[in-house]
């Protein structure tokens, strides 16, 4: 008989023991189920949080850099330019997709709200170098360090995880 009671016993305790987890489960799910809900907003607006406006590139070719572009300072230029340079020396930026592959991205990109200019990669691969072309006489006005963007675009991709 003692040892059914302490079988009871041992089996009570065992589940009391997995009670208290599923009862603190059960309130974590209430707590997050607060219905209305929503976290304040930010106090301060940062201004990097809003995208930069972009320019355009024109009829003959040269890019027009917009007002916010032109007010950046040379470290954040050339911070531009060399992310737009990493972009340009990916792999997938060199490698040219199948004809079917753009033509469905030209055909599905619009009927989805988005845009068939990426699909020709040549291009956007003459945009960037046009707006890299800007940026660097935008840094020779400011009389900044001025980037060799041949030499940088032949130079070998940075292998991945380099720091910055």
């Amino acid at each position: 008989m003692a040892k059914g009671r302490k079988n009871l016993i041992a089996r009570v305790l065992m589940l009391a023991r997995l009670a208290i987890p599923a009862v603190f489960l059960a309130l974590t799910a209430c707590a997050a189920a607060v219905p209305g809900y929503s976290p304040p907003p930010f106090k301060e607006q940062n201004k990097f949080a809003k995208p930069l406006e972009s320019g355009d590139v024109g009829n003959e070719g040269r890019y027009e850099m917009s007002a916010a572009e032109k007010a950046m300072d040379c470290k954040r230029l050339t911070g531009s330019m060399q992310i737009v340079m990493a972009r340009l020396k990916d792999a997938y930026v060199l490698m040219e997709p199948s004809a079917a592959a753009a033509g469905a991205q030209k055909t599905v990109a619009p009927l989805k709200g988005g845009s068939a200019l990426t699909a020709d990669r040549q291009a956007v691969y003459a945009r960037e170098r046009a707006k890299l072309d800007a940026y660097n006489a935008e840094l020779a006005a400011k009389n900044c360090k001025t980037l060799d963007v041949e030499a940088e675009l032949a130079r070998a991709p940075d292998p991945p995880g380099k720091r910055y």
